[in-house]
């Protein structure tokens, strides 16, 4: 296939990352003053979004403010953005783009960016492969995910504005010599899965050698990030590194004005004439947030994807600034992907095909083949962990069985050498026969051998009448070595935030905006609840890149 008739039907992850397509890069793997004002701080039980029997938590309780004598230097912008992540770049490239001057504080050293796909629709690169997505059809899909607890009117902001700016980040890309090609729509969709599976990963950046990334990343990733990076400096944001956000500046209950940041001793004033945006990322690293929101989360087997520095510092300096929380439990972004006996973060795509799977009791219990949420779910009922087992036929059978994004068989998901050292540490079981390998599991016996023989049974007559799994992930397991291993949820990312309306500007409690305050990325709400929507290709990061370039460009239009 040449070079144009690639991008005309769009690209597959499995070339670009074996093909020509890595180009030159040659890359190995695929990247506040003073807390709340008195009335609404005592006001916290709707905004806070406990519920009605939990008590009040210990991060709801607004820190002493910060003396202006702790103050050691005051900086004057327009907009201030908290947070260098995809949404916090996105929020200060358009908000400088739009006439502001903009601050932007970052808690650690360097930009934050991590995930896989951008997700949009009616982007140009989805259209010139003929790539169309029904809007009223893709936000129904999300409205049913979040069981009509989002905000439909926040969502539509996503469905209408998203192509337009994944289109602007593939022209700043295109202005610094990177090429963007389109994914395919059937590198993104399932056939015969019983849930549709929406192509909404708008782009593929291409990396050359000017682009530095770890051999976890994914490359389109990485090459956004270095983008962003450049534009920002392009368009002269002041970047205030290793300076976390600690308290917003708002006096009596009115205009947010601005924040204070960086640490004791060393605290700088941040005021903001046009807005703060709060793009401080997730709170999957404080523990006290994580089991009060997602109560699920204390029975998972690790964290895996959100960065140490998301503490959920946006969520707090917004709840004591009167901000409305959404209502809990929040939506975890749960992936079947938790190697137990590992702390390996990266999804390994071997183990988590859709082999037969049972709990310790070897039962089987599940139809092995849906959304990754709905895989957790099931496992939680089991006790939060299962084994899976295949058979030496899995190199020609991962083909046949067609697994997207994360599940498929490129790296960094599936490195030859990760698999030789899992089995050598026994993370990954193997044995010559059947009976070798249930002694190793340590499952009864008879259980799994009736369970195997009616797995088997299914298998050769091409249908799953037990779990109604699809026919082209249902093989028999019967040519040795046969494998094992056992897998436990993982968390990636927390994804309730701070409410917001269709402008990206933060509410009370009493549904009213916030005036001077805008959140976008993970520190926002309205959009998910219940289980992430994993149908829908890279939503997570289509709202957050989406919600910053307009948080950004609403902030600077304040006159």
């Amino acid at each position: 296939m040449s070079n144009e008739e690639g991008l005309k039907k769009g690209i597959t992850r499995r070339s670009f990352i074996g093909g020509s397509a890595m180009g030159a890069a040659g890359i190995a793997a695929a990247s506040f003053l003073p807390g709340c004002s008195p009335k609404e701080s005592n006001e916290q039980g709707a905004s806070s979004g406990e519920t009605a029997t939990a008590e009040k938590a210990g991060f709801m309780t607004p820190p002493a403010p910060i003396a202006d004598s702790e103050i050691k230097q005051t900086v004057n912008a327009d907009v201030v953005v908290v947070g260098c992540g995809l949404a916090g770049m996105c929020a200060a490239i358009s908000a400088a783009q739009s006439g502001a001057k903009v601050a932007l504080l970052e808690k650690l050293d360097r930009p934050q960016t991590r995930g896989l796909e951008l997700g949009a629709i009616g982007s140009k690169l989805q259209k010139s492969i003929g790539n169309e997505i029904d809007p009223e059809e893709i936000t129904n899909e999300l409205m049913r995910w979040n069981g009509w607890r989002g905000d439909q009117r926040v969502i539509k902001q996503w469905v209408d504005n998203s192509g337009a700016v994944s289109d602007w980040m593939v022209d700043m890309a295109a202005s610094m010599g990177f090429q963007a090609v389109p994914p395919s729509v059937e590198a993104q969709t399932e056939k015969g899965a019983p849930f549709k599976c929406y192509a909404t990963n708008s782009a593929i950046l291409i990396p050359n050698d000017t682009v530095s990334m770890s051999s976890e990343e994914v490359p389109s990733q990485a090459t956004l990030r270095h983008v962003l990076k450049a534009k920002m400096a392009e368009a002269k944001v002041d970047i205030y590194y290793n300076t976390p956000g600690a308290q917003l500046i708002r006096e009596d209950n009115g205009k947010v004005t601005g924040i204070i940041g960086g640490k004791k001793d060393d605290y700088v004033k941040f005021t903001a004439q046009k807005g703060v945006i709060l793009c401080t990322g997730d709170y999957g690293n404080d523990k006290e947030m994580l089991e009060y929101y997602i109560p699920s989360s204390k029975d998972i087997y690790n964290t895996v994807y959100t960065g140490v520095q998301n503490t959920g510092d946006g969520h707090k300096m917004g709840l004591w600034a009167g901000a409305a929380m959404d209502d809990g439990p929040h939506c975890p972004m749960y992936f079947d992907q938790g190697l137990i006996g590992t702390k390996w973060a990266v999804s390994v795509a071997l183990t988590r095909q859709p082999w037969l799977g049972v709990n310790m009791k070897g039962e089987r219990f599940a139809n092995e083949d849906l959304p990754y949420a709905w895989i957790c779910n099931s496992l939680n009922g089991q006790g939060g962990t299962k084994w899976v087992i295949w058979d030496s036929k899995w190199p020609e059978l991962t083909e046949k069985m067609h697994m997207i994004i994360c599940k498929e068989m490129v790296p960094p998901f599936h490195i030859s050498e990760k698999i030789d050292e899992f089995l050598e540490k026994d993370v990954i079981l193997s044995a010559d026969t059947m009976d070798e390998l249930i002694t190793k599991m340590k499952v009864p016996a008879d259980t799994f051998k009736a369970t195997l023989t009616r797995y088997n049974e299914l298998a050769q007559k091409g249908r799953d009448e037990d779990f109604y799994k699809r026919a082209d992930a249902l093989y028999p397991i019967e040519v040795g070595p046969f494998y094992a291993c056992q897998l436990g949820i993982s968390l990636l990312v927390t994804l309730g935030g701070l409410k917001i309306n269709d402008k990206m500007e933060v509410l009370n409690d009493q549904g009213e905006p916030i005036q001077g305050l805008y959140a976008a990325g993970n520190a926002s709400g309205n959009f998910f609840a219940n289980d992430y929507p994993i149908t829908v290709s890279g939503v997570s990061h289509g709202r957050a890149f989406t919600f910053g370039y307009l948080a950004g460009k609403n902030a600077a239009s304040i006159g």
